[in-house]
């Protein structure tokens, strides 16, 4: 009874893993033709296999940065933009204070003053003026400017009309010399000058608001296949008031002009211009105040095609593959191991499946290997691939 009843066990173990053996030649026979073929020869290493092969690399065949690849269903791609304001702050700056400053000139004593000071940004600095208050005043004053005299006058009242510094003779940083002429034959008396309230002022532009930057990102699909670029911005600004608007895009002059205030503008610039990857737009305007609205770029493209990426593999190397003593090995990295990477690669018309979620991707593709020149094509299949790197690598086993 016993023995019977361990015969029956036996048989239904083997029943068991018989019909699991079934189920799981099914699941095969039903996939796709490519992932059948990767998952059948996943773990082969033999000569001609497509596992993900490891060695010693001993020549790369190809080294290139895709970007991002994905499939686009349109063949027009908007990339809107936030309005932008460009204007100009002026304000006065006050440079340098001085309490006092006397000067004296007598047959047996002579004083003279210096006074220093500095215009951070004098390309944007204007008006700049000398002002002071008189306490005591006998004889003539004389005030230099870097060595250049300009001011030389007796001055009777009190209260001077401040003295303006010539821009040009103006450099980053100044000196102020103030002395009083000679007594002359007049030896008994001294001449001299008391000033009161001495400062140094001048008009300072913050020109940081000229100026403004959008980002915007192309991918490498769209980029590929770009066959026209325009940009769409509309101004808002008073004609009379407003200078010329200057337009960047990646640092190349797109426009130079002054618009038609409230008028929509469309311009059509080269797609060169336009790189795979983050991509800068500047506005700029030295004059006048403008509201830059509605902003955009229109990305239009021919029929959507993938990038190839070639190498060529020489007589002697392709007879080390084939001979098994060397493989070629393809692997791609990736900027994420959270979403799925699902898609084909395409090499010498053959194709290959990716469906990971890792950062990276490896497998060795002799069977695909030519003599000469060989091509490879990546199209993800409704899924975004950002690929940081490609690598095809010749490694020894």
């Amino acid at each position: 009874m016993l023995k019977k009843r361990n015969g029956q066990s036996g048989s239904g173990a083997a029943t068991l893993v018989a019909v699991i053996a079934l189920l799981i030649v099914l699941y095969i026979l039903f996939l796709p033709p490519d992932v059948r073929k990767d998952l059948l020869e996943e773990e082969s290493d033999g000569p001609g296999g497509t596992g993900t092969g490891s060695g010693r690399v001993v020549t790369n065949l190809l080294t290139d940065h895709p970007g991002r690849l994905e499939q686009i269903d349109k063949l027009e791609i908007e990339h809107y933009l936030p309005a932008v304001s460009l204007f100009s702050l002026a304000g006065a700056e006050v440079f340098k204070k001085a309490g006092s400053i006397y000067v004296k000139n007598g047959i047996f004593d002579n004083k003279e003053e210096k006074l220093t000071f500095n215009i951070p940004d004098l390309d944007n600095t204007d008006n700049v003026l000398l002002s002071f208050s008189v306490k005591d005043a006998m004889g003539r004053l004389t005030v230099l400017l870097n060595g250049e005299e300009i001011y030389n006058n007796e001055i009777s009242t009190k209260n001077v009309m401040p003295i303006e510094l010539p821009k040009d003779s103006l450099v980053d940083s100044n000196v102020l010399d103030f002395k009083v002429s000679e007594v002359g034959f007049r030896f008994w008396r001294t001449n001299e000058y008391t000033l009161e309230n001495v400062q140094v002022t001048g008009d300072v532009t913050d020109v940081t608001t000229r100026e403004s930057k959008n980002v915007f990102v192309i991918s490498q699909t769209e980029k590929f296949n770009l066959e026209k670029a325009l940009l769409r911005f509309l101004p808002d600004c008073r004609q009379a008031d407003v200078g010329i608007l200057e337009i960047q895009i990646n640092n190349r002059q797109a426009y130079s002009s002054v618009p038609e205030c409230g008028v929509l503008k469309t311009i059509e610039f080269s797609p060169a211009i336009l790189e795979n990857g983050e991509n800068k737009l500047y506005f700029s305007s030295d004059n006048g105040r403008y509201l830059i609205d509605q902003i955009s770029i229109t990305s239009r493209l021919k029929e959507i095609a993938f990038p190839v990426y070639f190498f060529d593999v020489s007589g002697n190397q392709y007879s080390d593959i084939v001979s098994g003593r060397d493989d070629v090995n393809l692997s791609m990295r990736f900027v994420d191991s959270q979403d799925f990477k699902r898609g084909r690669i395409y090499i010498n018309g053959k194709t290959l499946s990716i469906n990971t979620k890792d950062a990276t991707f490896s497998k060795v593709i002799d069977n695909y290997i030519e003599v000469g020149q060989n091509g490879i094509r990546i199209e993800p299949d409704n899924t975004v691939l950002d690929i940081i790197e490609l690598k095809v690598d010749i490694v020894r086993r």
